[in-house]
């Protein structure tokens, strides 16, 4: 039988993971160790936030809507807006809270800064129907959505 005889390799000789522009230019390297380590990190504050939303959810259902509020609003910071479902659980307890201006005025600026994001014409068509509705609604203090 043979010995597989494995050279050890240099602490220096990591691939690297090249970054080009759209003329085709390196703009950037990455070792693939730095690269697991930011990876690791995003998957860290995705579980955060997944955790965070859960207990917003909890405090929701339980009609403890200031602490649902607290930590929709950090998590929509968080996100610059561009997670919807955030938005839109905010909005129902700002309606349920009969707070329209409050609503009114989260969802044009979720509107302004979610139309910067790709394939973003659905939700900005759900944004303006929910506005409307806001427009045409007595305010009877009942979530638009649920």
């Amino acid at each position: 039988m043979k010995k597989i005889y494995q050279e050890q390799s240099h602490p220096n000789d990591v691939p690297v993971i090249f970054s080009y522009d759209a003329a085709g230019q390196i703009t950037g390297k990455l070792s693939v160790n730095e690269w697991k380590k930011q990876k690791q990190q995003a998957k860290l504050l995705e579980e955060l936030e997944i955790k965070l939303y859960r207990e917003a959810i909890t405090y929701y259902s339980n009609n403890e809507l200031e602490k649902a509020e607290d930590l929709l609003l950090y998590l929509i910071a968080c996100t610059d807006y561009t997670h919807y479902e955030y938005v839109e659980r905010l909005a129902n307890i700002y309606r349920k809270q009969q707070r329209f201006t409050k609503e009114k005025d989260l969802l044009i600026i979720t509107r302004k800064n979610i139309g910067s994001v790709e394939f973003s014409e659905g939700i900005v068509r759900r944004i303006n129907k929910r506005m409307k509705k806001l427009d045409e609604t007595s305010f009877s203090g009942l979530p638009i959505f649920n």
